[in-house]
């Protein structure tokens, strides 16, 4: 896929939601965070794909995302703080019960 569609399409589908959602809140944290694939070992999209095939392991999924680089910014911390992760399990049905319901407004079928 040619990178200017890429950001095309990664602009509208952020256009379709917003920072206080449970969704919003996972893509603050993926914002905040720099995933190094040489470091960690898996690339920005393994990263992605691993968590929405096991989304039983958002804990330590985060820690993996989080460490990926070695530099832990206030960002990363404050996206993590607005998480509410006292309950993973929770967390993550509301986010694919929010991602199943999205309007994207015709950007995916």
């Amino acid at each position: 896929m040619e990178k200017k569609q890429l950001l095309s399409q990664t602009m509208a589908f952020l256009l379709c939601t917003t920072p206080d959602t449970t969704l919003g809140k996972l893509l603050q944290l993926c914002l905040a965070s720099k995933v190094d694939g040489k470091r960690s070992g898996k690339s920005p999209l393994e990263f992605a794909e691993e968590l929405l095939q096991h989304p039983d392991t958002i804990s330590t999924w985060i820690l993996e995302v989080v460490d990926s680089d070695d530099l832990y910014s206030v960002e990363e911390m404050i996206a993590l703080s607005e998480m509410n992760l006292r309950d993973p399990e929770k967390f993550m049905r509301e986010l694919l019960d929010e991602v199943t319901v999205l309007d994207t407004q015709g950007l995916a079928n």
